[in-house]
């Protein structure tokens, strides 16, 4: 089973994403895989509009491990499965929390082990702040920072790197997602609204050549 995870800073939009774009698949009750940090593993099922309300919310870091949701593609006369993966906002330096810090870690694992690495960025920030070429620090806290550019180079060696230019449906979205395709030729970005479910044929084109 190909292994997709959705990876970013807090609150870019992760967990909204993974959860629609299962909808979006055609998932209509919800089975996540939930690994905790301390190894212990449980199946939670619920539906979309469920998990929307429980998982998801503005306060930073509230998904403290990896969930996952599998998908069902059809390819020629058969159905591929693939394995998508919320996973815990990362952030730059030493979180002073240790099971914050013990998340991350297991996120760390994750994007190693994934074939498909989906880069998920809050767009609308991004274009609030500027150029990426000349980022200030406020600006590198709330749109693109040095752990995006580390994410990116990791990306160099992953064939289903794809970034996610997300909230495109809030203002200064298109400035930062324009930003993002100046920088970033090399890399495929694609403009994303995890609440309105847009680009999401993008995305799964993408991940169904791989699965």
């Amino acid at each position: 089973m190909r292994h997709s995870v959705v990876i970013g800073k807090a609150n870019v939009g992760k967990t909204l994403f993974c959860i629609y774009f299962a909808q979006y698949i055609g998932v209509r009750e919800m089975t996540w895989l939930v690994e905790r940090t301390d190894g212990r593993t449980e199946h939670v099922r619920t539906s979309p509009k469920s998990a929307a309300e429980t998982l998801s919310g503005e306060l930073p870091h509230k998904t403290r491990c990896l969930q996952s949701v599998c998908l069902d593609f059809e390819r020629g006369k058969g159905v591929r499965q693939f394995l998508l993966t919320d996973t815990t906002g990362l952030t730059d330096g030493i979180h002073p929390e240790a099971e914050l810090r013990r998340a991350m870690a297991q996120t760390l694992r994750a994007i190693v082990n994934a074939d498909v690495v989906l880069h998920m960025v809050d767009a609308a920030a991004i274009g609030e702040v500027g150029p990426l070429r000349k980022p200030n620090r406020a600006g590198q806290e709330r749109g693109w920072s040095e752990l995006d550019d580390q994410i990116a180079e990791l990306g160099e060696h992953k064939r289903g790197y794809l970034i996610l230019a997300n909230k495109m449906d809030l203002p200064g979205a298109k400035q930062g997602y324009r930003e993002l395709s100046k920088r970033f030729t090399r890399h495929r970005v694609v403009p994303v609204s995890a609440l309105h479910q847009n680009g999401f044929r993008e995305v799964k084109q993408h991940v169904w050549r791989l699965a």
